[in-house]
Formats: structure tokens, C-alpha cells, sequence
């Protein structure tokens, strides 16, 4: 199974934004994907599931423009718990590790790293809720930092084929230039 860290620079966050935008506003990210690519593997004594696989799509919004129609490719790792559910019933949870590949047109990249895990409220259903750093860019998206909050529908059971990445990013002004 892959494994993959997560960014010291995202552990220690900060309030970061795209170029043109100001440090107190949230920008956000809307990225459609085809139902994943699992391989799934069921431990015969505890009955939990650990599975990996790929995830392809594209981003259909972005507010700062910055990522409109960047085709997005991740890879991911995840298992599944027992979780309390709202019935005071306990369910399957999914938490997933992974990172994710934005490449634009011009073949220019930005690479993030993610976690999330099951969450749901009285209101919503279940989903996939956790933070995404960004660790690495060529090109336009060269020296790109910052964070977001997303929510992803579950990853062994997808419905809707939605990912939302919301938060603070930045591009040094040089390569915003070459955009």
C-alpha cells in the first residue's frame, strides 16, 4: 500500500492568498471526477477494508481563476472503521490519505496533498471532510503554498462526483506574471 506524508508547512498553516486576492479572502475550488478506481482488500478478522486507487477529474470553478479546466489526477490510500452513527447505531467510516496532480493546458503543475475523513450532519449526507495543503508548483503555479478545508463525496461510495477545496493560497508575483 502507498503511503504518503503530509507538508510540515501545512501542519504549521497560515493565512495565505492567490495573487490578486487579499489575505482575508477564501477562495474556492470546484472539481468534477469520474467515479474512482478502487482496489479494495477486506481483512478477514475485523472485517474493516483498506483500498487504493485513483480518482480523475477537472475543475469545473476556481475563484481566482487560477485553476479553470486543469485536469486533476490523485492517488489515494484509505480504510475503513466502525463510527457512531446519528441514530446511535454505529456504521462504516472511510479515512483516505492521498495527493492530487493539477496540470493545466500548457502542461504547467501544482501538486497537494489531502486527508479526510467521514463526516455528515443533521441536514447533509455523509462525506469526506478534511484539509488539502499545497506543497509544490511548475510553471504558472510555480512556489504555490497555502490550505484548504474539502469535502469530497465518499470514496467507496460516490454519488454525486463533486470535490470541494475551500481556503488561502498563494503564487509568488513572478510567476503570476507568466499567466
Amino acid at each position: 500500500m502507498r503511503s504518503f506524508g503530509l507538508a510540515a508547512a501545512w501542519l504549521a498553516g497560515g493565512a495565505l492568498a492567490a495573487a490578486g486576492a487579499s489575505a482575508e479572502d477564501a477562495m474556492a475550488l470546484r472539481i468534477e471526477f469520474a467515479p474512482p478506481e478502487i482496489v479494495v482488500e477486506e481483512d478477514l478478522f475485523t472485517g474493516a477494508e483498506e483500498f487504493s486507487g485513483t480518482v480523475r477529474g477537472a475543475v469545473a470553478s476556481d475563484d481566482a481563476g487560477m485553476f479553470v479546466g486543469a485536469s486533476v489526477d490523485c492517488e489515494f490510500d484509505g480504510h475503513t472503521f466502525e463510527s457512531r452513527g446519528f441514530s446511535c447505531g454505529f456504521t462504516e467510516a472511510e479515512s483516505v490519505v492521498g495527493v492530487c496532480l493539477f496540470a493545466a493546458a500548457n502542461g504547467d503543475t501544482a501538486v497537494a496533498e489531502w486527508r479526510c475523513r467521514t463526516g455528515a450532519t443533521m441536514t447533509s449526507d455523509a462525506r469526506c471532510e478534511g484539509a488539502a495543503a499545497w506543497v509544490e508548483g511548475v510553471g504558472i503555479f510555480a512556489g504555490i503554498v497555502g490550505e484548504a478545508k474539502i469535502h469530497s463525496d465518499l470514496f467507496l461510495y460516490p454519488t454525486q462526483g463533486l470535490w470541494l477545496w475551500k481556503g488561502r493560497w498563494t503564487i509568488p508575483r513572478l510567476a503570476a506574471l507568466h499567466r
